[in-house]
């Protein structure tokens, strides 16, 4: 029988539904946190309005999330560390959150003909390139719920540290 068949052809629709699906809630949530990591910038080095706007369309919207988040990182060592004892691990959630971002936005999804054939439901495999090498991640539904909810998680924090940094700078 040639590969594709028929069913094959279905399963590998509905790999890419369920990856679509998942992608798009995902990225859509994490595009939240590159926002307030960017406002977050713009306001510690801009209180002036005007400034701060400039600051995000010209600078901060170019700026790596990697960038954003190693230069809030200095800003809360240096000047908040209490806020930063306050979120111990935040740099390593945000780069967890990063790197499996990356690899929704970047991976393609496996539809050999192996995982065609075990047509398991609410579950993709994206295909990566990593240090030479060809990996593999498997994502469920479970895993994605998880994950967007550690994403929010995280959002809400860096509101938090955000709302903390104004405050402090109306002080000063």
């Amino acid at each position: 029988m040639p590969f594709p068949t028929t069913d094959q052809l279905d399963q590998s629709h509905r790999l890419h539904e369920f990856a679509a699906e998942l992608r798009g809630k995902f990225l859509n949530g994490v595009a939240w946190i590159d926002i307030v990591l960017a406002e977050i910038l713009a306001q510690y080095f801009c209180q002036n309005e005007k400034r701060q706007a400039l600051f995000f369309s010209e600078i901060a919207n170019d700026l790596r999330f990697a960038a954003k988040s190693a230069v809030l990182e200095k800003i809360l060592q240096r000047e908040y560390p209490k806020v930063l004892a306050s979120y111990p691990r935040l740099r390593q959630r945000l780069d967890k959150l990063r790197m499996f971002r990356n690899r929704l936005a970047h991976a393609h999804i496996d539809t050999s003909e192996a995982t065609l054939n075990t047509k398991t439901p609410d579950e993709v495999t994206f295909i990566f390139y990593d240090d030479g090498k060809v990996k593999r991640q498997r994502v469920t539904r479970a895993d994605a719920s998880r994950r967007a909810k550690e994403a929010n998680q995280l959002r809400s924090d860096l509101v938090k540290i955000r709302s903390i940094i104004l405050g402090a700078e109306a002080v000063d």
